[in-house]
């Protein structure tokens, strides 16, 4: 996701101080999966809107505003979010009074460290002291990604590497115990093979200049922002990462996140020609796309954002003011239906249900394309997440009696010959 050009004034406090794809069969543990992307922050918004957003809330101030997103994550029982420190050359942003309330709420953060200029400085002397002094300051972050989207929001994606051996090496040195993750990758920019070729020249500087002796990066983070039901394509692109860390000896110990993934409801202007897309599409690709990835390997999962942006990159109502689960009440979904400012999505529930259907799984199998059996220990049935794509049979180890959960949250008991799946997820356990 772009960072717009305008740091928000009010939502930052500036601190100065001294292996292979996956078989279908193959079984994946799962740790602390669901997250969220910049909850209770407002840097991708001009700070006019951010201010706006916060008083359609009934809110007085940032302070509230950042008590509103903790009770949020406390209510979805979301274990980490990413947070991102922006870098304008000379100092981080730090929005400290916020890292500190999640810190203290048990709340685990992701530190991710992005210049503000599309270009990297000939001399990164400077942002390897002000690195160091970062996270010094944090010492509870174990996790720090080193820059953002190259391949999207940089000038020359071709510099990163310098930027990123130079970020990780203080990383290794300050915190031996921190892991380090490599930029999102924009998955579709400018499309899905451009994005792989600039990868592709990035893991192979890296390679080149970091050497093999030691790890540079734990984490690769792939960033996949689309429509509803294009899981295919978004394991294409996870197959093709894959590839490339095979090509330059990086699978080994490699974890997959996604940091950033959403899709929308209604029917954004910019990018034109989106088709509307309902609660419930959003809802149903929510719960799609976090037990395609978790089936594929991927370790970690956030959603971007829980509450509607408004003015993204100064333009009202393009995509990325529509993906958030809470509605801020100030686009054009919401004035033509007149929807209330804090009204949660359909999704927001969805992924509620998600995390307390799936929080606690030991490991997800994949039996087929929209076929998944989540297990637990014994004291537990196996949850099954089912969809159709391309066949509406249930696998056949259901039968019987079975308890049907649909992503709005109804219950009702069915027998297996008489539930017929659709492209709308459901929650199947065996009575």
């Amino acid at each position: 996701m772009v960072a717009s050009a305008i740091i928000v004034a009010v939502a930052a406090v500036l601190v100065i101080e001294e292996e292979t794809s996956p078989a279908d069969d193959d079984p994946v543990r799962l740790h602390s999966p669901f997250g969220l992307y910049m909850p209770g922050t407002l840097d991708e918004v001009p700070a006019a809107a951010g201010r706006t957003m916060i008083q359609a809330l009934g809110l007085n101030s940032l302070a509230q505003y950042q008590d509103y997103h903790i009770a949020i994550l406390k209510d979805l029982d979301v274990s980490w979010v990413r947070v991102d420190f922006s870098y304008d050359g000379w100092n981080f942003i730090e929005p400290v009074d916020y890292l500190n309330k999640l810190h203290q709420a048990g709340v685990e953060v992701v530190g991710c460290t992005r210049p503000i200029n599309p270009f990297v400085s000939p001399d990164l002397t400077n942002f390897q002291s002000d690195l160091r002094h970062l996270i010094r300051r944090y010492p509870w972050i174990k996790v720090w990604q080193i820059g953002n989207e190259p391949n999207l929001s940089w000038t020359n994606p071709d510099d990163y590497p310098r930027f990123f051996i130079a970020g990780q090496q203080v990383v290794r040195q300050t915190c031996p115990d921190c892991r380090v993750a490599l930029a999102g990758a924009a998955t579709n920019y400018p499309s899905r093979q451009e994005a792989l070729d600039a990868y592709d020249r990035i893991l192979a500087a890296i390679s080149r200049d970091a050497g093999l002796d030691t790890q540079p990066f734990d984490i690769f983070d792939m960033h996949y922002y689309r429509g509803f039901g294009e899981d295919s394509t978004m394991l294409d692109s996870l197959r093709g990462f894959h590839q490339l860390l095979d090509k330059y000896g990086f699978s080994r110990n490699i974890e997959f996140w996604v940091t950033e993934t959403a899709t929308y409801t209604g029917s954004p202007t910019s990018p034109p020609g989106l088709p509307p897309q309902t609660e419930e599409q959003q809802a149903g690709e929510l719960v799609r796309r976090f037990v395609t990835m978790l089936g594929a390997q991927v370790a970690r999962i956030s959603w971007a954002r829980v509450y509607e942006n408004y003015l993204y990159s100064d333009k009202e109502d393009d995509y990325y003011d529509h993906v958030g689960l809470i509605y801020n009440g100030l686009g054009q979904e919401e004035t033509s239906q007149g929807i209330k400012p804090g009204t949660r999505k359909m999704g927001y529930y969805t992924y509620q249900l998600l995390i307390n259907k799936l929080q606690d799984s030991t490991q997800v199998l994949r039996l087929a394309p929209g076929q998944y059996r989540f297990d637990f220990n014994e004291d537990r049935n196996p949850v099954f997440v089912l969809w159709d794509e391309g066949d509406s049979r249930l696998p056949g180890i259901l039968t019987g009696r079975l308890k049907v959960t649909t992503v709005d949250g109804k219950v009702s008991e069915t027998d297996a010959s008489d539930l017929h799946l659709g492209p709308i997820p459901v929650f199947v356990e065996q009575e």
